[in-house]
């Protein structure tokens, strides 16, 4: 997938030599994360089968991974967790305490306990 190295490649600049891409991006992700939930998610696997640096992993986890998850996701958040490693780990950088009760608890099923962030 295109979408999925472009990420790594505009993540992996210095701030001071990322470009227009960037927004692009960033739009993109906007836009699945509001009209196409799935399609974020599918990006991040994406992403996880070609990125193994642990602070780009830590801005998909802290970024589009975090912004995703809700109550209308978390049923396939379950399903990839169980059926994908990585993406299990990547849950663990995850930060969701103001997330509604529900929520929080699958969350804390998912990661082994509820987590302080």
């Amino acid at each position: 997938m295109r979408t999925s190295r472009a990420w790594v490649v505009q993540y992996s600049k210095a701030d001071r030599d990322q470009d227009d891409n960037l927004f692009a991006l960033m739009e993109c992700e906007r836009d699945l994360r509001e009209d196409d939930p799935d399609g974020l998610i599918d990006l991040i696997l994406e992403i996880l089968k070609i990125e193994t640096n642990p602070v780009l992993l830590s801005m998909l986890a802290t970024g589009p991974l975090e912004e995703v998850i809700s109550l209308a996701t978390i049923d396939r958040i379950e399903r990839e967790a169980r059926a994908n490693r990585r993406f299990h780990e990547l849950l663990g950088d995850v930060w969701y305490y103001r997330a509604p009760k529900e929520l929080k608890l699958r969350m804390d099923a998912l990661v082994g306990g509820p987590r302080r962030r």
